[in-house]
C-alpha cells in the first residue's frame, strides 16, 4: 500500500538514462559506506582465512563502486 504512493505516475517518470544515473549514485553511496564498515571490521579481525575473505569482499565492493562511477555512455561504448 505504501509502495503504491511512492511510485511515480508513468507520465512523471524520469527517462531511463536519468533513472540509471540515480540508481548508480545510490549504489555507489552504499558501496562507499559498506567499504568503510568493512575497514572497521578489518581492524578487529584476526586469522589468515578471515582476512582473505575480507580482502575479497573489499575487492567486490570496490569493483561495484567503480562500475557506478563510470559514465553511462562510456560503459555503453565499451560493451559494443
Amino acid at each position: 500500500m505504501i509502495m503504491e504512493n511512492l511510485e511515480r505516475p508513468l507520465d512523471n517518470r524520469l527517462p531511463p538514462e536519468k533513472e540509471l544515473v540515480h540508481f548508480k549514485a545510490v549504489v555507489r553511496s552504499v558501496m562507499i559506506d559498506a567499504s568503510k564498515i568493512l575497514a572497521n571490521i578489518e581492524l578487529l579481525s584476526h586469522g589468515a582465512e578471515l582476512e582473505e575473505q575480507i580482502a575479497l569482499l573489499d575487492h567486490y565492493l570496490d569493483y561495484t563502486r567503480r562500475l557506478c562511477e563510470r559514465d553511462v555512455t562510456e560503459a555503453g561504448d565499451q560493451e559494443a
